[in-house]
């Protein structure tokens, strides 16, 4: 019998041109699952605090988990994990699409690539044929055109492609992996990473079984759990997407309003939420492979002319940070711009960051039009933001190579002024959602693995009703409640954890997707028989794991801060009159329940009772 892993990783050194296929013990996998489980122990291992994001000895790790075996709705995803050029911790974001789940069909748990190649390469995987290939002729298209170029080059049916864009290719910081033209590693710089490497890109194809422990028990869940996660989700998740929560993010005070200063904006969320969207941008859902609910957009804008487009649609991140967080409520040419993110290969979270922290320097007078080569950037002002992200994709002169480094290295030539205003946490950019609306986002965003993120925790879920009862939190959380907040932050961070360990969509949790499907699914897998205690103990090891990685890169207490702003009650909204308060006794607390000592770093009894090698 099998249990849902071939324990096969493949290595890649592009540097010298090896390729080497390692036998992984399955005890490996036990203790840490897959994903950004495996990837974290990868990098403890093989990268030390020497090791610059861009040097050739950092290490790409692409990892599926046990869930690619499934087959079973939410399971497309995979994770990529490297030391963030972002951050310089540890990086980790997740995609979709299909290449999570051909790459598992061609024999592998996971790909470490090292090294860097002398010219562009992409790297093609077809079942046990691994090669090596000139992508010389690609280097400088977009991600969607060589998407197209080299899936043709290679002539495998039904292949999926990761490619980077030109932003990854001049290793502009925030540069994402695009996925099958469709989903997008995007936190944390990875495609930097990509193009540091000279690698173009990744072809997976597949036409394996992943053999299983139980496959006809898994066969029954699957249809249980995909009818019931479609019934829950038809009528919004798949109807409307992720834009469906923009309106109401927005009457709760949690979107990042005008660079995070204001508590709403009701007149911009209309014409940025649904139905507006759905019906202005003819949205239908786009699904990944094995997936029942289609939560991503397929849209078309036909005029005017200048935000002409077809393909995928914006996000709610998207909607929030472009459009929110700059004061910008024209729908089409939001799309325009997320469109052009998407093919230069740029993190649309950080680059809405990037331009309404600008316009907030400009307005105050802490910058002037000349300091981002001569633009004069008001809010709400579409045609330059459209010209700004050509700049820092192209990283031309101004603006491209200002921020080409990050939302910090670009704040700190305009002195501390600038600095207090920009909106990160450990150098990554403050997704959107505001930690003034959900207490424990606060403590979340302050001690995450990867700096600040939305999907690596979102305890904010626990206020709507969204609860995780097998982990203790079996009643509705009160938003602006700072006691306990740690513990409903911890529980939220382990279940993030858990789903890119095993490498499973989170937002299968909307449509009803418990810890117990978890726990049934992973068993059928693998046949380990697993109590819920021992999953939740894993994930507790993993996520300790992923900060010693990140003590060891230098981090501590002093970096799980928020930004002043996140401490400033606004006047009005949904959220008025109310800021985190006592944090540090929080963090206090935080640091008690994960074991760790008041500095932030795992004690080692902690440690050695989790098993951590």
């Amino acid at each position: 019998m099998g249990n849902g892993y071939w324990q096969i990783v493949l290595r890649v050194n592009l540097t010298t041109g090896e390729i080497s296929k390692e036998k992984v013990a399955e005890s490996i996998w036990k203790k840490y699952l897959g994903g950004s489980g495996y990837g974290a122990k990868v990098l403890y291992d093989e990268v030390g605090p020497d090791v610059a994001p861009y040097d050739a000895e950092n290490r790409l790790i692409f990892a599926a988990g046990p869930l690619q075996a499934a087959k079973q709705t939410g399971a497309a995803k995979f994770t990529v994990i490297s030391k963030s050029p972002v951050t310089g911790i540890f990086g980790e974001s997740a995609a979709g699409g299909t290449w999570g789940a051909s790459f598992k069909a061609a024999g592998y748990d996971a790909l470490i690539v090292q090294g860097k190649a002398a010219k562009p390469v992409y790297l093609q995987i077809n079942d046990d044929d691994v090669e090596i290939c000139d992508a010389s002729k690609y280097w400088g298209s977009d991600a969607y055109d060589a998407a197209d170029g080299i899936l043709g080059d290679c002539g495998l049916e039904k292949a999926s492609i990761c490619t980077i864009g030109q932003a990854g290719e001049n290793k502009v910081a925030i540069a994402c992996i695009v996925v099958d033209k469709h989903s997008f590693a995007g936190r944390c710089g990875l495609g930097a990473v990509m193009g540091a490497k000279n690698l173009k890109a990744v072809v997976a194809r597949g036409s394996k079984a992943t053999p299983v422990y139980d496959a006809e028990k898994l066969k029954g869940l699957n249809k249980d759990i995909n009818k019931s996660i479609h019934d829950n989700t038809k009528d919004w998740l798949r109807l409307h997407g992720t834009p469906f929560v923009e309106i109401g993010c927005d009457q709760a005070g949690d979107t990042p309003t005008k660079n995070w200063q204001l508590g709403g904006w009701p007149e911009g969320a209309e014409k940025l939420g649904v139905p507006a969207y759905t019906d202005t941008l003819e949205a239908k859902p786009h699904a990944c492979s094995s997936c029942v609910v289609g939560c991503h957009r397929d849209i078309t804008v036909a005029e005017p002319q200048e935000y002409a487009m077809k393909g995928p649609g914006p996000e709610y991140e998207s909607l929030g940070m472009l459009g929110n967080n700059c004061l910008m409520d024209d729908v089409k040419a939001l799309s325009k711009m997320n469109d052009l993110c998407n093919r230069y290969g740029v993190d649309s979270i950080s680059m809405g960051s990037f331009l309404g922290f600008t316009m907030d320097l400009l307005e105050k007078g802490i910058i002037k039009p000349e300091d981002i080569g001569g633009v004069d950037l008001k809010w709400g002002d579409k045609e330059n933001m459209i010209r700004l992200i050509h700049e820092l994709g192209m990283k031309k002169p101004g603006f491209g190579e200002l921020f080409a480094d990050g939302i910090v290295p670009a704040a700190k030539k305009f002195g501390p002024e600038a600095e207090e205003l920009a909106p990160h946490v450990k150098g990554l950019d403050l997704p959107a959602h505001d930690p003034r609306a959900f207490f424990a986002l606060a403590v979340n965003y302050a001690t995450g693995s990867v700096g600040p993120h939305h999907e690596r925790g979102n305890p904010q879920v626990a206020s709507g009703g969204f609860l995780l009862p097998e982990a203790g939190v079996s009643e509705e959380v009160d938003r602006f409640k700072m006691e306990d907040s740690e513990y409903v932050a911890a529980k939220y961070q382990d279940y993030g954890t858990l789903t890119q360990a095993i490498c499973h969509c989170k937002f299968m949790f909307f449509g009803g997707y418990s810890l117990t499907n978890m726990l049934e699914t992973m068993n059928a897998l693998t046949g380990w028989d697993w109590s819920m205690e021992e999953m939740l103990r894993t994930a507790e090891r993993i996520f300790t794991l992923q900060r010693m990685v990140n003590v060891k890169y230098g981090i501590d207490r002093k970096d799980d801060k928020l930004p002043a702003a996140m401490f400033k009650a606004s006047e009005d909204g949904g959220r008025a009159g109310k800021a985190p308060h006592d944090f540090e006794e929080a963090l206090d607390r935080y640091y008690d329940l994960r074991g760790w000592d008041n500095t932030g770093i795992p004690t080692h009894a902690t440690v050695s009772s989790l098993g951590i090698e």
